[in-house]
């Protein structure tokens, strides 16, 4: 990639010129250089035969320390440098709030935005995806070989450090979750690796969770497909080497060190406009650059990696969709496929926020103590370690049903039995949902321990989510508590037929009384966290849900949930394999074109899915070389 203006040893550009780009005979455009798109175009640039072009909206970011900071993410939220500032329909579950979902728009997509956390589905979340497919190749044990391909775990020094803001010590702890090292990447890209420093009230967590759930041991490893109990989980973040203490991500790992190949092109700060059709076949795809409108052929696939709100809005807006919906916005429908934009569901959570006693240590206390704050600085600049490196790494799950009684389920499964299908797809999906809820060992439910202040209106503006009280006032605490198999679905869909006008996005949290009735449980549970040892010592008392409300009254903690609610970032579905999409992600009715990201996932797994995310581009790209004889 070269740029003309380039002259003595200056180093090429990481980025190609518009003119270099549209000279290209490319065999593959990708449609985005986010987490999935960058890991299919680095294994399908593999074979030096194949020229591959990506086309991404966003900036080349790789070096941006807002990026780079595991601790920084929040400030790149609803800045349009780094974020799509994408906002939902009003929620009707919700008291009717607009909010917003963040999602990464540079070179990494979200990759390149979110917290981080390294987290892998059940292996049942798999075999249900084997099973809405047809096809065994995504099944548990399928996928296992994707998790490892794309990871390489770091071992961490024995010197960790307990972390009190204020003075570093080495302290050893054993505090990580266990690892069998079977279920673990050694030569993939993304490096993974357990935070450096830990607060005391971190560990007081887990073990006040573990003996309320009765799950006083850690899992063997959480990464094996079972992660019920209580850990520190993994981040994407380098601990050795060059990039020590930075996001491990899409950007850097999948493109920026493969960047060299002569037969791979990136074109950044471009938008695909619609992917174009040769009756039955994607050709190619519009893009504008620089307020001029391009044709990119490909000679082999268009390979869509908009994620899940930009995907199904370049399929729609190239006349692949549901028909109803695109002749209201104007386009002509030229394939019809009804599942493109359906089946969106994301993970709901509701949160539990804790003022602390005097003395407890939050990161709350970054912001109310200078010293705390130059410190971690300091010690970020000079090592690469320390607070600013972390993430929030601790977290457990535990079965629905362990936290109902018997009435309160036959309730809800009655209640999702209830539902009417709108298709057979739909119907297996519901089928799924019950049979987590009925099951002893699902992970149906992930509590996430933020230690810090969350601002309960800050899901209408996530820019300020964390908002720590002045200095003076009490430090908070914080619990997500979120559902992993939601019975509510919503849509994603165009509202016409111009590129640059955002899809109406319309998850409908909690629109289904199961799921409220699930996370108040949840809630209810939660409660009697705060009083188990040795947590209750540090907790002065509960700020939200407000502390009127009676949580062990299951109609109160409805009302807490019904008003605070937020999407845990894990939208996905919205060109569903089995649906929109067959088994080998190519786009129903449509040839030379597929779909590889989130929104191929046919049901929503248990935890944060950027480790399925990776799997799945994997995975597609492996498919993508068979299917043309490239292995």
């Amino acid at each position: 990639m070269t740029d003309p203006k380039l002259n003595g040893n200056a180093p090429p550009s990481p980025v190609s010129s518009i003119d270099e780009f549209t000279s290209t005979p490319f065999d593959f455009i990708i449609c985005g250089g986010g987490t999935a798109g960058l890991a299919v175009a680095a294994r399908l640039s593999e074979n030096p035969s194949v020229n591959v072009g990506i086309v991404e909206a966003g900036k080349y970011k790789i070096g941006d320390p807002l990026v780079d900071t595991p601790a920084t993410f929040m400030h790149m939220f609803e800045d349009p440098e780094y974020d799509w500032c994408l906002y939902t329909a009003p929620q009707p579950g919700n008291n009717n709030k607009v909010h917003h979902i963040p999602r990464g728009k540079l070179l990494g997509g979200s990759s390149g935005i979110n917290y981080m956390m390294y987290v892998r589905g059940s292996l049942q979340d798999y075999d249900d995806w084997a099973a809405l497919t047809g096809d065994q190749g995504w099944s548990a044990a399928s996928m296992k070989r994707y998790m490892r391909k794309h990871q390489v775990h770091l071992p961490y020094s024995n010197k960790r450090t307990r972390s009190n803001m204020r003075v570093q010590t080495l302290e050893p702890i054993n505090a990580a979750s266990p690892l069998a090292p079977e279920h673990h990447g050694t030569t993939g890209p993304i490096r993974t690796s357990f935070n450096d420093a830990l607060l005391p009230i971190e560990h007081d967590f887990v073990k006040a969770c573990g003996a309320t759930a009765n799950l006083p041991d850690m899992p063997l490893d959480a990464w094996s497909g079972d992660h019920i109990g209580f850990y520190h989980t993994l981040g994407a973040v380098a601990r050795t080497g060059p990039n020590k203490g930075k996001r491990s991500y899409a950007g850097r790992e999948y493109y920026e060190a493969n960047r060299s190949r002569p037969n791979l092109k990136l074109l950044c700060e471009a938008r695909v406009n619609k992917v174009l059709l040769d009756g039955t076949r994607a050709t190619g795809v519009s893009v504008t650059f620089q307020g001029t409108e391009y044709t990119i052929r490909a000679s082999r696939e268009v390979i869509v990696c908009g994620g899940t709100i930009q995907s199904p809005q370049i399929l729609e807006l190239s006349g692949i969709g549901d028909p109803d919906v695109l002749d209201a916005a104007g386009v002509n429908c030229l394939i019809e496929n009804r599942g493109v934009g359906a089946n969106v569901q994301d993970h709901s959570l509701t949160v539990i926020i804790w003022s602390m006693q005097p003395g407890t240590i939050t990161t709350d206390t970054l912001a109310q103590v200078p010293d705390a704050a130059s410190a971690a600085a300091k010690q970020y600049v000079e090592t690469g370690t320390g607070p600013l490196s972390s993430i929030a790494s601790t977290q457990g799950f535990i079965p629905a049903r362990s936290i109902l009684s018997p009435s309160e389920l036959d309730d809800i499964v009655q209640s999702i039995r209830a539902i009417k299908p709108v298709s057979p797809f739909h119907e297996k999906q519901l089928d799924q949902v019950v049979a987590h809820l009925e099951s002893n060992i699902s992970a149906n439910l992930q509590l996430v321990f933020l230690p810090g202040t969350v601002d309960k209106d800050g899901v209408e503006h996530q820019r300020d989510l964390f908002r720590p009280p002045p200095p003076g006032e009490p430090v908070g605490a914080t619990a997500a508590l979120c559902l992993q198999y939601p019975v509510s679905r919503g849509y994603i869909h165009i509202q016409n037929n111009d590129p640059s006008t955002p899809p109406t996005i319309q998850p409908n949290y909690i629109t289904h009384d199961a799921d409220v009735t699930v996370l108040a449980a949840f809630l209810r549970w939660a409660d009697k966290v705060s009083h188990a040892s040795p947590l209750n010592t540090s907790i002065a008392n509960r700020s939200l849900p407000d502390p009127s409300l009676d949580l062990q009254d299951l109609e109160q903690a409805k009302q807490a949930v019904r008003d605070v609610v937020v999407g845990e970032y894990h939208i996905c579905g919205s060109v569903a394999m089995g649906d929109a999409l067959d088994s080998r992600l190519r786009v129903k009715g449509v040839e030379g074109l597929r779909v590889v990201d989130a929104s191929v996932f046919p049901n929503n797994v248990s935890g944060n899915i950027m480790s399925s995310v990776y799997a799945v581009a994997e995975r597609g790209a492996e498919i993508i070389r068979e299917d043309w004889g490239l292995v």
